[in-house]
């Protein structure tokens, strides 16, 4: 049998391509681990080369996070590191010695009363979080933009969700914060609400007012929870700008990936609690369910190894950072038709959120002829950067403390360079709205664009679509008030579309235009996850599927957000945008009937309680 390629032959032979990572995890394979490889990392065969650069990037970084050679080392004897629970090494399920001093200082750095380490990831926090705060068939208020783990955690407990929506930004087509306005109302609805379960920062960046919101569930008795994976590096070190981390504004538990934004290894998480409303107990419990009996020390030396950083450099590591991208800004000041989200001349106010994280780049090619996957493709085939992700009309790039400084800035150049391009091209077909760009750029959020021509020099069509039928609750009913035992849905500021808008193109944010904003859609939630999950089901053609209930999720990864959650109600608009968007080309992810499939599982036709 011919041999085929080892994984580590292949990752090998990537990381020689010299692809520049503009994504997770925030080491950037090129910041070794402060504690770990200084003591470990021997220099040997399995040194590469930093991705994208030479050794001499490595000038901005403290001498102690750098390799003699500037390379990032996979030190030779990681297996002498490989430890089990034996005697001397402590055990992460009951740690009395060295364990539990590490997560102890972890605590104290990151401002909680307690702090767990996780090999699993933060979707493992999310599921021990939800658990310990509310009880089995119990209800909690949910912002509808969470994690899928956040759903498989109410699919698990069998958890009736009353879903809040974020603001929608239309200027970029994306989620806001959470408003705490929209949590008082639910509360109000649904008293019996053992907490709230948001997302803050959002993927891009978006960050909610915790303070005011863990005030409103403080008032009710109830827990707050917040899903802070993209956030581990907030309120570590206060001169370099970034926002206050969420226990730190009163939020009772936080999970934290200390892989996407510090220097963590891949999979390695901190659970955060600073509160008097959560029973330790509990949590511990649900560590011991979900996370594996066998931790990885390794993942656990590196989770040690941020607090490290964070304690001894943090002032010099995260200070490089914030300047890096303070030039950043000013280097993209110029761009006329790339926007980068709260960089460059666009600022939080310019959106109403109450804080961003400005360590997301998420750029938005609407005023150009690419979108975002076109926009990534080049970047990585043209330039040498390989982005977090795309969607639609934006491509995000994440920055990290491992990041090079001139390789954050040839990147800046990349977008000048291309915006330059969009200049010569000129941008009269751009202005749809009989002259006036400013209404063009109003109105954008409203269009659909279709790219199934968009080859060099095409020019795309823009298309007006009109809104579908009104949303219906249950296939055979009317959608009157208390038609159907919905779980109410709170938050998003359709009301607010300027009216000149709505009477122009007959749509609303949520209109099935794009992913998120189809994602914004407020669905029927008829019965719970759990029970669509496990209820008898058929497979159903989406074009005919209006009215019936989900069986499945269906979603893109990533970002990892649900456009349709098990237990939803799929309406017309719904149905529409399905269809849409797999007309586009969108690669949606169907739980239960496969990858980028036509047809959709729903619960058999008589079974609609």
């Amino acid at each position: 049998m011919k041999r085929k390629q080892s994984l580590f032959e292949y990752l090998k032979s990537y990381n020689e391509k010299g692809i520049y990572p503009l994504h997770m995890p925030g080491h950037k394979r090129r910041m070794p681990d402060p504690l770990f490889f200084r003591e470990a990392g021997a220099q040997d065969a399995f040194a590469q080369d930093v991705p994208g650069g030479t050794a001499q990037q490595y000038g901005h970084l403290p001498e102690s996070l750098r390799t003699d050679t500037g390379s990032s080392v996979f030190p030779g004897n990681l297996i002498a590191y490989d430890f089990t629970e034996v005697e001397g090494t402590d055990d992460l399920h009951h740690a009395e010695g060295i364990l539990k001093d590490s997560m102890e200082r972890t605590a104290r750095v990151f401002g909680a009363d307690k702090s767990y380490y996780l090999v699993n990831g933060s979707t493992s926090g999310n599921l021990i979080g939800v658990s310990a705060i509310c009880p089995l068939n119990g209800e909690l208020i949910v912002a509808r933009n969470c994690h899928r783990s956040v759903f498989h955690a109410l699919e698990l407990r069998n958890i009736t969700p009353h879903f809040v929506y974020p603001d929608f930004d239309r200027d970029f087509g994306i989620f806001g914060g959470v408003s705490p306005e929209a949590v008082e109302e639910l509360f109000r609805k649904y008293p019996g609400s053992s907490g709230v379960v948001i997302t803050s920062p959002t993927y891009e960046g978006v960050v909610s007012d915790i303070q005011a919101i863990a005030e409103v569930c403080h008032r009710h008795g109830a827990v707050l929870f917040v899903d802070e994976a993209h956030g581990a590096h907030f309120g570590l070190v206060e001169s370099s700008g970034f926002p206050e981390s969420a226990v730190k504004c009163g939020a009772d538990l936080s999970v934290q990936s200390a892989h996407k934004t510090l220097i963590g290894l891949t999979q390695t998480a901190f659970l955060h609690m600073k509160s008097s409303l959560v029973d330790v107990g509990k949590i511990e419990r649900f560590i011991d369910i979900y996370e594996t009996s066998s931790p990885s020390y390794p993942m656990m030396i590196s989770l040690d190894a941020c607090t490290g950083m964070v304690f001894d450099e943090g002032e010099e590591v995260f200070g490089s950072w914030a300047e890096t991208l303070r030039l950043f800004d000013e280097k993209i000041a110029s761009l006329r038709h790339f926007r980068v989200l709260c960089h460059g001349g666009d600022t939080p106010e310019d959106h109403g959120f109450f804080d961003f994280d400005k360590s997301k780049l998420l750029v938005n090619c609407r005023n150009t002829h690419l979108n975002g996957e076109s926009f990534m493709e080049i970047m990585r085939e043209r330039f040498g950067f390989e982005l977090e992700m795309q969607l639609s009309q934006n491509a995000l790039a994440m920055t990290g403390p491992g990041d090079d400084r001139q390789q954050i800035l040839r990147f800046a150049e990349a977008l000048l360079t291309l915006d330059r391009e969009e200049e010569k091209r000129g941008d009269d077909y751009w202005d749809c709205s009989e002259g006036s760009h400013s209404k063009s750029h109003a109105l954008s959020h409203q269009l659909s664009f279709d790219f199934s021509d968009c080859s060099e020099g095409a020019l795309c069509k823009l298309e007006l679509r009109e809104s579908e039928s009104e949303n219906e609750c249950v296939e055979g009913q009317d959608s009157r008030e208390n038609s159907c035992s919905c779980f109410d849905k709170v938050g998003t500021k359709q009301k607010d579309v300027d009216p000149e808008i709505k009477e122009n193109s007959r749509e609303v944010p949520g209109s099935g235009t794009d992913y998120m904003s189809l994602m914004s859609i407020e669905l029927c939630q008829a019965v719970t996850i759990q029970h669509a999950v496990e209820a008898e089901s058929e497979s159903v053609d989406i074009s005919e599927a209006a009215g019936r209930i989900s069986a499945e999720y269906v979603y893109c990864y990533p970002p990892g957000v649900p456009l349709l959650v098990p237990g939803e109600t799929l309406d017309q608009r719904c149905v529409a945008g399905l269809l849409e968007l797999l007309g586009k080309g969108y690669r949606l992810h169907f739980t239960k009937s496969g990858q980028y499939s036509k047809d959709i599982v729903c619960l058999k036709a008589f079974d609609k309680r």
